[in-house]
């Protein structure tokens, strides 16, 4: 059977889009490494685009990485889900919801050409119980390859370890990443960022993303940078992040939890799966 996918760069992250509502078919986990074997197609992430689990929300998704592997948060894949709903006309509004495995998104396409991703509000405490005891900087430390890493965990749907450094382009971010997965601080995955301040409303970002290795951006990665900076005072609530390609704008209000996520979606092409 074939089925028709697109699939789009949001900040050279490359996500495969499977529209579920207007064609009949089903992918799962195993599906995944068959479409990159037998099709030789190449993505970071792959999402299906399906009904609505609840009367009141647009749409839901599901969400894999290439591995097979399920995620709960994309939001380098939720902003190019919203260029292709507005263009594809799959919902009639320019701003919709939708259900994924890690919460509700609010989607927006906005005037100037960006797209907007909102998300539930951070959780800091998920994942805690298989990490050491908090230090004084309310950071975790983790001795891994002789490096002491000071990592602070915040969840926004999906998890993340987020450590501040000087230099982070020399730092080891592949190997570190790779040992961080199943390992008895993260059992089931982890998604590893290494920033660099650079001001109070710009940094730079390194993210080893869980079933997916080193990627050129990571969305997700960015909105739990800037929620870990402004948790320690190194940021302000309006930041630009930069990545090996592009930027990304995240904005994060710590009285109300308010975290959104700002930036480009573009096509590349259009693709015949046999699933």
């Amino acid at each position: 059977m074939k089925i028709e996918a697109h699939r789009l760069s949001g900040l050279g992250n490359i996500i495969l889009l499977v529209d579920l509502i207007r064609q009949p078919g089903e992918i799962n986990s195993p599906e995944i490494q068959k479409i990159i074997q037998r099709d030789a197609v190449h993505f970071d992430q792959l999402i299906t685009i399906e009904p609505p689990r609840e009367p009141q929300i647009d749409l839901s998704v599901q969400i894999f990485n290439n591995d097979g592997s399920k995620a709960n948060n994309c939001i380098n894949g939720a902003r190019c889900l919203t260029k292709y709903v507005s263009d594809s006309g799959l919902v009639p509004n320019k701003k919709f919801s939708v259900n994924t495995d890690g919460g509700i998104w609010q989607l927006s396409d906005n005037q100037d050409g960006s797209f907007s991703v909102e998300m539930p509000p951070p959780n800091f405490t998920q994942g805690q119980e298989s990490l050491p005891a908090i230090n004084s900087n309310k950071k975790y430390v983790l001795d891994i390859e002789d490096i002491n890493l000071e990592v602070a965990l915040v969840n926004i749907g999906n998890p993340h370890a987020v450590c501040y450094l000087e230099n982070i382009v020399d730092f080891p971010l592949t190997s570190i990443g790779a040992k961080l997965q199943g390992s008895r601080w993260y059992p089931d995955g982890v998604n590893f960022g290494i920033a660099k301040v650079n001001s109070r409303n710009n940094i730079d970002l390194r993210v080893y993303e869980r079933g997916a290795g080193e990627t050129l951006a990571c969305g997700s990665g960015a909105c739990a940078a800037v929620v870990a900076g402004c948790q320690e005072g190194l940021l302000d609530d309006e930041v630009e992040v930069n990545f090996k390609q592009g930027k990304l704008n995240i904005s994060y209000k710590k009285h109300s939890g308010t975290l959104i996520a700002r930036g480009g979606a573009d096509y590349l092409d259009n693709l015949s799966l046999e699933i």
